[in-house]
């Protein structure tokens, strides 16, 4: 039986990779095609862009097709839907936990929570015509009525599982109206994704992991062995022979120590090659990063929210100010190069914005701030709270609000909302903190947004700029001639490919 999975996320999608993985394993013929790249997600999809994903999806002639659909794809997916309405279409993903009865008004059959049996169980049900009102995880729509199946018991061992196919092996990549048998671009030879957990300590009430926790009753975190995770990446090593860091996108790296002594070790002798993680500040002991130091991490990125601790109670976040700075100091003291997340959201003041502004003026120089914007998903906690005071109206909603794109902070929004400019000062070490602190007292922020706007996006602009120029020396020194061309004489080729 011929499987096709539409990847919404971008090539360097770990799901479908690793879902590609499974579905093969099980015995099943199965293209993946990684429709559009991640970047060119600022943007709806064409109609052009659509009719050639059809095209490429009809040659194959697949008796399935499987998405993956979170809140910001969702209409890209309701859309990849329609053109296939013919098909046997699955949606499986975070959407579907957590919105089911919204992604059933388009298709039929929807996977939720963790899907490595519960795909396997549907494509044998489809290959022999049976019914699927049992098979744990499984929503199905028949006519007017849904049947609900419950959840199954989560995977216990995730070493067991199938290591992610990233290579170009039976994979298609749809990018602006052409259509390519191999990635064009060559990033993931170099750098490799992994995720060796599921689930995170903590249940921020603006994050997956709180309806994780609370549907799956505080049992959903596991973590794969240090074995493991080395043998996922000496296997890289040998499909990308020139690989030169790897990303690790686990939600807290470091939570058990004596697992971290063992990773350290394993890690230094047999991979050896820089990456990078996120953390908490709970977990950031001077022994924990003595330890990732060792080990290799070149950039640890560590999720604060806000420099206001009310605003962090509002998230549902424990982590106090002398947490933060506590392990800042720590960061510091081992030149760990490190950066922070911030999210701006409806529930702050311009007294917490300035409140977090004079703390993080309290960090070691330098960091950096990625900027963020609360994103409302449809029956999370921050959600409900937001729309039980009026903060947000329901059309605001993630996957409600079709021109919602992203988390991240833009030129829109920084003109909109001018106070939150100051973050692309703060961490600079070439900006002093008083010329910070002399432009917040005086208000720059109302007297001047224009001009802190242009300025914070011409300093965003450097920093971008000095990064694209070391990516491409690094491009042409590994031999990417002809991407370093198109990237430099032909940027609309590199960004519609």
């Amino acid at each position: 039986m011929k499987v096709v999975f539409v990847n919404l996320h971008g090539d360097t999608n770990m799901v479908a990779a690793y879902l590609h993985s499974l579905i093969e394993k099980a015995g099943y013929n199965i293209t993946t095609i990684h429709f559009r790249r991640l970047l060119l997600e600022i943007t709806p999809v064409s109609e052009e862009e659509l009719q050639v994903l059809k095209r490429e999806i009809d040659k194959i002639n697949p008796d399935v097709v499987m998405m993956s659909v979170n809140s910001i794809s969702f209409w890209t997916a309701v859309k990849v839907s329609k053109i296939l309405k013919d098909r046997k279409i699955v949606w499986g993903g975070v959407q579907p936990l957590i919105a089911p009865e919204m992604c059933l008004k388009y298709v039929d059959i929807i996977v939720r929570g963790e899907g490595d049996g519960a795909a396997i169980d549907v494509l044998r049900a489809i290959e022999n015509g049976k019914r699927m009102n049992k098979i744990k995880n499984v929503w199905v729509k028949k006519k007017n009525n849904i049947v609900k199946n419950d959840f199954r018991p989560l995977v216990e061992d995730l070493n067991l599982l199938p290591i992610p196919d990233f290579s170009d092996k039976n994979k298609l990549y749809i990018i602006g109206n052409r259509v390519y048998n191999k990635n064009p671009l060559p990033h993931l030879k170099y750098g490799y994704n992994i995720c060796f957990s599921r689930g995170c300590p903590f249940s921020c009430r603006y994050c997956i992991n709180h309806f994780y926790n609370k549907t799956f009753k505080h049992k959903y975190l596991r973590r794969r062995s240090v074995d493991s995770v080395i043998g996922e990446l000496l296997h890289a090593k040998k499909i990308f022979p020139k690989m030169t860091n790897v990303a690790f996108w686990d939600d807290v790296f470091m939570t058990d120590l004596n697992w971290l002594r063992e990773f350290a070790d394993k890690y230094k002798k047999h991979i050896n090659l820089p990456f990078f993680a996120y953390g908490n500040p709970k977990f950031v002991k001077e022994e924990s990063m003595i330890l990732l130091k060792k080990a290799g991490i070149d950039f640890f990125d560590m999720g604060v929210q806000s420099g206001s601790e009310r605003i962090r109670k509002v998230f549902g976040r424990f982590d106090s100010n002398d947490d933060i700075i506590r392990a800042d100091r720590i960061l510091y003291k081992l030149n760990v190069v490190h950066g922070y997340d911030i999210i701006f959201s409806e529930f702050e003041t311009s007294k917490d914005i300035e409140e977090g502004i004079n703390f993080f003026l309290k960090l070691k120089k330098p960091f950096k701030v990625q900027r963020n914007r609360l994103v409302y998903y449809p029956g999370f906690e921050i959600t409900n709270m937001a729309l039980k005071e009026g903060r947000i109206k329901k059309e605001q909603i993630a996957s409600m609000d079709k021109n919602l794109r992203g988390q991240v902070m833009n030129r829109g929004e920084a003109q909109k909302f001018p106070m939150m400019n100051y973050f692309y000062f703060i961490g600079n070490k070439l900006i002093p903190n008083f010329v910070v602190k002399y432009m917040l007292k005086n208000k720059w922020h109302q007297k001047h947004p224009v001009i802190m706007t242009e300025v914070g996006e011409m300093i965003n602009k450097i920093e971008n700029t000095k990064y694209s120029i070391k990516n491409m020396l690094k491009m042409i020194y590994l031999g990417e001639y002809s991407y370093a061309y198109n990237r430099i004489f032909r940027k609309e080729h590199y960004l519609g490919l």
